[in-house]
């Protein structure tokens, strides 16, 4: 088990079961990047005293910038806004999605419950890991590692989101992939 994984959190039994696996152990990801970011919420506080936004320092965090993203809540409706992403994000997601709403870029049945995973990190204020996967153009799939932890922005509410998400080594295959598109209204 890795350093640091002792704050490590359950989270409660109304959880609902998501499409493909997440988990809360971080000892159960295969991704560096999320152990580098999991470290790194740890080091900042975690999870006694959740990081603020204004510990953000993009020259500690420089390995991780292009698979970060960085998300505000909206708290009535519960809504996700994007304020920062990566480059190797918008490659795979074939658009920049920075100023854009999560609710705004999903399909109507979703493969993945992204809304639901930030609503159990806002609700439990313990980070949230999972795998999930991206159809490309040829019929075949990219699956990867994601990590949504929650921030904190001078207050002791969430207001804010840092996620990872690591390809691995798959990224030769980013112009294969099914672009996001705005949903249909």
């Amino acid at each position: 088990m890795r350093a640091g994984y002792a704050c490590v959190s359950v989270l409660d039994a109304a959880w609902k079961e998501p499409t493909l696996p997440v988990w809360t152990d971080p000892a159960q990801s295969k991704s560096n990047l999320v152990h580098a970011m999991y470290d790194w919420w740890c080091s900042k506080g975690g999870p006694d005293r959740i990081p603020d936004r204004s510990q953000v320092d993009p020259l500690e965090l420089a390995e991780l910038l292009p698979n970060l993203l960085i998300s505000e809540v909206e708290h009535n409706p519960f809504r996700i806004k994007y304020r920062l992403v990566g480059t190797m994000v918008s490659e795979v997601t074939g658009m920049n999605i920075t100023g854009r709403y999560l609710d705004e870029l999903l399909s109507a049945d979703p493969d993945q419950p992204w809304i639901e995973h930030y609503k159990t990190v806002y609700s439990t204020k313990r980070p949230l890991f999972g795998s999930t996967t991206v159809a490309t153009i040829y019929s075949s799939i990219l699956s990867y590692e994601f990590g949504i932890f929650p921030l904190r922005r001078g207050g002791e509410d969430i207001e804010q989101f840092i996620a990872i998400e690591d390809y691995f080594d798959r990224t030769s295959i980013v112009d294969q992939l099914q672009p996001w598109r705005d949903r249909k209204r």
